[in-house]
C-alpha cells in the first residue's frame, strides 16, 4: 500500500473498524457451489440463512484507497438488494455513493462479474495523487449474459479507479470501469448457477447451457436469457421455440408461494402451432426448476397459452452397466461383478482396446490396435472394419448411430463413421495445429467434448454439432473452453449434462487425477489413485470409475474414496 499523506491519516476509530469490517467480508474463505437448492419460492425474498454482503457508505475524509475499498464492498452489497425492474440504480445505491457526477449515472455494475480468488485479497495501492490500482487473482469471470469463464491458474487482472476530490473535500471515483468485482464467498451468497433448456436439431432433446446469475430475481433472468437465445458457440447445433422478438411484459416473473410462476408477454409472443407451444412450455418448465418452479403459466397480451409440457429426453444417463476389455473379453460391471457382456464374441486376436456402444448396445465398436475401427463382434456376425487411418483415439457412439473418433493424419477434423463405413470429416477450425487426445459426444447428440493439444499445451473444450436434415454431422461449431485450471488433460467423459469428467493434472499435482469439469464453473479434483490412465462415468459424480496402469478397476460412490471393482481391467465405459 502507498503512503497516505499526514492530512488523510487521522480518521475515527470508527471509520477504520467499518473499512475492515468490509475487507472481512470481502475475503471470507468459501467455495463456490456448482448446484444446489435455491431458496427462492418468491422473487424478491433472499435464501434463509444466506450471508449477504453488507454495503456501507464511503468513510468521512476517506483515502482513495479506503473509497476503493470501500466501493468494493458497497458493490457486492448491491446485488443482495430487491428489485424487480430493468432500472438497477437502487440495486447498487450505496455503491454509486461512491462515484461522482456522471459517473454515478453511467456506470452498469452488471456488465460483467470478476471473481478473485478465496486464497487471495485485491492489492489496493496509490499509484498517484488521484489514481488508485487493484490487483486481482481471478478465479472467474461472468459477462452481462451470464456466461462463466474460469480463470486460469495465473489469471490476473488490474482495475484502475480515477478519483478527484468533491466540493466538500471527500474522494470520489470519477473514472472506472463497468462491472463489479466479488470475492468467491460473496459470489456464492448473491449467484446462482441456473440450466437453460433449448431444442436439440430434431426436437427430440432438451439441450442445456449453464449461465449464472443473481439469486434476487432468478426467474426473471432465467427467462430474459432464455428468450435472448443460446450462445454463439451452441446457436448453430440447437434451436427454441420461444418465437423470435418476444418480450416480457411487465419486465419480471412472478413465482407464487405454490412454486406456479406467471410468465407475461407482449402480443404476438406466443408460438402459433400446438406442438411448438409445447415445446416452449417444456423449456421454460425445465429452465425454471432451479428456481423451485412447479409449473408455468405463460401468456401472451393477456391471453393464455394453456400448453401442456412436451415430452422430451434430457441428461447424459443412457442407462446400462459400465463395461470394459478383460482377458480378450468384453465385460461389464454387474452387482458388483465383472460378467461376459451377453450375445458378443470372444475378442481374441484383435487386440481389442476402447470399447464403446450406444444407449441400446446395437451399435458396439472398438480399436483394433492402434489404427482400426471395428464392429464388435458377436456369436452371429465376425467384426467388421469401418475406419482405418494411424493413431485413432478412442472412440464415442451418439444416438443418431455415428461413431466418433480423430487421427493425427487428419489434423483441424474429427471423423465420424456410421455402422455402413460411410466417413463423414467434421471440420473445427479451432482445431487446426492441435492433436486430439480424447472425443466424447453428448448423449443429446448436439455437443461433443474434446481434449487436444498444441503450442499452448492442452486444453478442453465443448462445441456444438452442426448437422443436416437426415442428422449426418457437418461441422462443428466454435469452442467454448472449460476446466482453464487444468495445465494437462488425457481422456474425457461426460458425467452428467453440463459436468465432464476429465483425467489430468492441476494445481501442485505431479500425477493425473479425476477432475470434475462443469462446463461453466470451478474445476473440482477427486483423490489419487496411483498410475490411473483411464476413467470412466455417465452416471453423475457418485458414480465414477478409473483404471491404473495396473489394469485395477475403482469406483467411487462418494467422497474422495475408492473402492477396488477388479483386476486385469483396461478402457471402461459406459455408453456414448
Amino acid at each position: 500500500m502507498s503512503t497516505v499523506p499526514t492530512s488523510r491519516r487521522h480518521r475515527p476509530a470508527a471509520v477504520l473498524a467499518a473499512v475492515l469490517a468490509v475487507l472481512a467480508v470481502l475475503t471470507g474463505c468459501i467455495g463456490i457451489p456448482t448446484a444446489g437448492p435455491v431458496g427462492v419460492g418468491v422473487e424478491g425474498v433472499s435464501d434463509q440463512g444466506a450471508v449477504e454482503p453488507l454495503g456501507d457508505p464511503p468513510p468521512q475524509d476517506g483515502a482513495p484507497e479506503d473509497i476503493v475499498r470501500g466501493f468494493l464492498g458497497a458493490s457486492a452489497a448491491g446485488f443482495s438488494r430487491d428489485t424487480t425492474s430493468a432500472d438497477t440504480a437502487d440495486d447498487f445505491r450505496n455503491a454509486r455513493e461512491y462515484l461522482s457526477g456522471e459517473t454515478r449515472r453511467s456506470w452498469s455494475p452488471r456488465e460483467r462479474v470478476v471473481v478473485y480468488a478465496t486464497a487471495s485479497s485485491p492489492d489496493i495501492q496509490l499509484v498517484g495523487e488521484s489514481q488508485v490500482r487493484v490487483d486481482l487473482r481471478v478465479a472467474a469471470r461472468i459477462d452481462a449474459d451470464g456466461r462463466y469463464a474460469q480463470g486460469g491458474p495465473d489469471a490476473q487482472e488490474s482495475l484502475v479507479f480515477d478519483l478527484v476530490q468533491d466540493s466538500e473535500g471527500q474522494w470520489r471515483i470519477s473514472g472506472l470501469e463497468d462491472g463489479v468485482v466479488l470475492s468467491e464467498p460473496n459470489f456464492e451468497a448473491v449467484y446462482r448457477s441456473a440450466t437453460l433448456y433449448f431444442l436439440s436439431q430434431d426436437g427430440e432433446f432438451l439441450v442445456p447451457e449453464t449461465r449464472w446469475f443473481p439469486l434476487r430475481n432468478l426467474a426473471t433472468s432465467i427467462v430474459r436469457a432464455l428468450i435472448a437465445g443460446p450462445s454463439e458457440w451452441l446457436r448453430d447445433a440447437v434451436r427454441s421455440a420461444v418465437p423470435e422478438g418476444a418480450v416480457l411484459q411487465p419486465d419480471a416473473v412472478s413465482v407464487d408461494e405454490e412454486g406456479v410462476a406467471a410468465v407475461s408477454l407482449a402480443a404476438g409472443g406466443l408460438p402459433t402451432e400446438p406442438a411448438d407451444r409445447a415445446l416452449m412450455q417444456a423449456q421454460l418448465e425445465a429452465s425454471l426448476r432451479i428456481a423451485r418452479v412447479r409449473t408455468v403459466d405463460v401468456s401472451a397480451g393477456g391471453v393464455p397459452m394453456d400448453a401442456d409440457a412436451a415430452d422430451l429426453e434430457r441428461g447424459q444417463d443412457w442407462g446400462g452397466s459400465l463395461e470394459a476389455v478383460q482377458d480378450d473379453t468384453l465385460v461389464e460391471v454387474s452387482q458388483g461383478d465383472l460378467v461376459p457382456v451377453e450375445d458378443v464374441a470372444p475378442l481374441t486376436g484383435l487386440d481389442a482396446r476402447d470399447p464403446a456402444r450406444d444407449g441400446t448396445g446395437g451399435l458396439r465398436v472398438l480399436l483394433s490396435g492402434p489404427d482400426r475401427l471395428l464392429t464388435v463382434p458377436t456369436p452371429a456376425e465376425p467384426a467388421v472394419e469401418l475406419l482405418r487411418a494411424p493413431g485413432l483415439v478412442a472412440p464415442s457412439v451418439d444416438r443418431l448411430g455415428w461413431v466418433w473418433t480423430a487421427s493425427p493424419q487428419r489434423p483441424g477434423e474429427l471423423l465420424a463413421v456410421d455402422a455402413l463405413g460411410t466417413v463423414v470429416d467434421v471440420d473445427a477450425e479451432w482445431l487446426q495445429g492441435r492433436t486430439v487426445r480424447s472425443v466424447r459426444v453428448a448423449r443429446d447428440a448436439s455437443r461433443v467434448a474434446v481434449v487436444s493439444a498444441g503450442a499452448d499445451g492442452a486444453r478442453v473444450d465443448v462445441a456444438s454439432v452442426v448437422r443436416d436434415d437426415s442428422g449426418t454431422p457437418q461441422v462443428l461449431g466454435e469452442a467454448w473452453r472449460t476446466g482453464a485450471t487444468l495445465v494437462d488433460a488425457s481422456r474425457v467423459v461426460w458425467v452428467d449434462e453440463s459436468t465432464l469428467g476429465v483425467l489430468g493434472r492441476s494445481g501442485s499435482t505431479t500425477a493425473a487425477v479425476y477432475h470434475l469439469v462443469p462446463l461453466a464453473g470451478p474445476v473440482q479434483s477427486r483423490g489419487a489413485i496411483v498410475d490411473t490412465v483411464d476413467i470412466a462415468g455417465g452416471k453423475g459424480a457418485s458414480a465414477l470409475y478409473l483404471v491404473t496402469s495396473e489394469g485395477e478397476l475403482y469406483a467411487t460412490r462418494s467422497g474422495p474414496s475408492w473402492n477396488l471393482v477388479g483386476t486385469g481391467v483396461q478402457d471402461p465405459s459406459f455408453a456414448g
